[in-house]
């Protein structure tokens, strides 16, 4: 039994690590991903509805966004454009 809940553990912490690897970290990594200008990042989170989290602090926040989130927000973008034509 304790086997099976250090298992359960060790594929828990793989799971974030991965998700950590996929995290984007600033404007700029997630405008880079995007091959956009950082404005342009910042107009599609308004917008367009973009996925962006932010961590707040005492003053201000920080945002990040994960690649599979962009990518899954992506595809949909682009699907909505194919049936508005």
């Amino acid at each position: 039994m304790n086997t099976a809940v250090n298992v359960e553990a060790s594929l828990q912490l793989e799971s974030l690590a991965g998700r950590a690897y996929q995290r984007l970290d600033s404007w700029k990594e997630i405008a880079c991903y995007l091959r956009r200008s950082v404005r342009c990042a910042q107009r599609w989170e308004k917008n367009e509805g973009m996925p962006i989290l932010r961590h707040h602090h005492a003053r201000g926040a920080t945002v990040y966004a994960y690649r599979e989130e962009l990518d899954e927000w992506w595809r949909g973008i682009g699907s909505k454009q194919g049936m508005e034509r």
